[in-house]
């Protein structure tokens, strides 16, 4: 072993146990160190050397002394996150808005702005997007942005920082991360839509107590995702998860944005189902995927039709997924959590069409990010690897 190999392997050590004592306390709230010793297996000098160098980074702060046990009689100081003076901002790009906001480290929405889809030219997107998190920051300046977390749908490149494909925004091959980095102080991560929605149901969400989860997001792009030891899989070019154009055996749609025709793309995405449900009649050619929901809920049965017929393909898609992959849960996102009504139609088609049969039933279900979903799922993709090396992020961020 070489002196450099040599020094790197405690270095390392240090990253990993420093990563270990702050997802203990995001996991179990403000601990003593002494408690962070008997929960993470670190020696309790180790302890009181990373928390030490966590605190003066900013990392970790301590709360007013505790009494301590009453054998000993000697008070405990709790650490915690610094929740009141730090924010990571989550930006999502989607098709018709951005939604963008502020959260703290345990994953509580600060504030939420929504802008209206304009051009789709990314330099536009990218000036609107700096202007808009100032913004935010600027109402809050008792906070220091840490990072910035970024998701868009289609395919992204995460190492490369890259959108590689988006058809409904026309984008191919957009640096995103480079040019959000040349107008923003704060380090920022990118990530697709779908990972980053597990990334956080694995640390705020449904996914909280799953090992292996597989996200699958149906809104105006399709796609999945999956955790493997709470993990994400990103494969070469962070291309895993691209079910976008994958065909099932009688699933019928117009050709998609890629011209490819009978895919989940085509077939199942919000913009997809609206376009068949105005050339049916039931909606207006400009009225938004919500209206048909609306209709469908207040007794329109070709509406509801519809709606079901899609949720009977979202449980054979979920079939294919669970039987490939495995996961102990199946977590579906986007349009479809707008009408849990059509759930149990999904749940009997992935009963009927995978080999799990009825044990397949309880490994679906609807996400649990709530309301903000797409702020703190973007949020995630700098909080996940904040959480993996906190000390490799000491001194970085927005220093105000």
């Amino acid at each position: 072993m070489t002196p450099s190999s040599t020094r790197a392997v405690p270095a390392e050590a240090a990253r990993r146990n420093a990563a270990a004592v702050v997802r203990t306390v995001l996991a179990h709230g403000p601990l003593p160190r002494l408690r962070i010793a008997e929960l993470t297996g670190i020696s309790a000098g180790t302890v009181s050397r990373l928390t030490a160098r966590l605190a003066a980074a900013g990392q970790l702060v301590e709360l007013p002394a505790v009494p301590g046990p009453a054998e000993t009689g000697r008070p405990r100081v709790p650490l915690d996150l610094p929740l009141a003076t730090t924010a990571v901002a989550g930006v999502h790009i989607g098709l018709l808005r951005t939604t963008l906001g502020l959260v703290d480290l345990r994953g509580e929405v600060l504030a939420q702005l929504v802008l209206p889809r304009g051009s789709t030219d990314p330099d536009h997107v990218v000036a609107e997007l700096a202007d808009a998190i100032g913004t935010l920051t600027t109402a809050q300046p008792t906070r220091r942005l840490l990072g910035v977390g970024v998701s868009t749908g289609g395919w992204v490149d995460t190492e490369a920082g890259t959108v590689v494909e988006h058809g409904p925004l026309g984008w191919r091959d957009v640096p995103l991360q480079a040019q959000l980095t040349a107008r923003l102080d704060p380090p920022v991560r990118l990530d697709g839509l779908v990972r980053a929605l597990a990334l956080a149901e694995g640390w705020y969400g449904a996914g909280q107590r799953a090992d292996s989860l597989l996200e699958l997001f149906v809104g105006n792009v399709v796609g999945a995702a999956f955790t493997v030891a709470r993990q994400i899989h990103h494969g070469p070019r962070s291309a895993a998860g691209g079910i976008t154009h994958l065909r099932l055996p009688g699933l019928r749609g117009a050709p998609c944005e890629g011209g490819h025709q009978d895919c989940l793309q085509a077939a199942l995405a919000d913009h997809s189902i609206l376009r068949l449900a105005a050339q049916q009649g039931l909606v207006s050619p400009d009225d938004p995927y919500e209206e048909l929901v609306r209709r469908a809920q207040h007794g329109s049965l070709p509406a509801a039709r519809l709606l079901r017929t899609r949720a009977r393909w979202i449980g054979r898609a979920v079939a294919t997924l669970l039987d490939l992959v495995n996961p102990e849960l199946v977590v579906l996102a986007g349009g479809p959590l707008l009408t849990p009504e059509y759930l149990p139609d999904a749940r009997a088609e992935l009963v009927r069409y995978s080999a799990l049969g009825p044990a397949a039933a309880d490994r679906l279900v609807p996400s649990g990010l709530g309301e903000h979903s797409l702020v703190l799922s973007a949020a995630a993709v700098f909080l996940d690897a904040w959480f993996s090396d906190p000390l490799g992020h000491a001194g970085a961020g927005d220093p105000r």
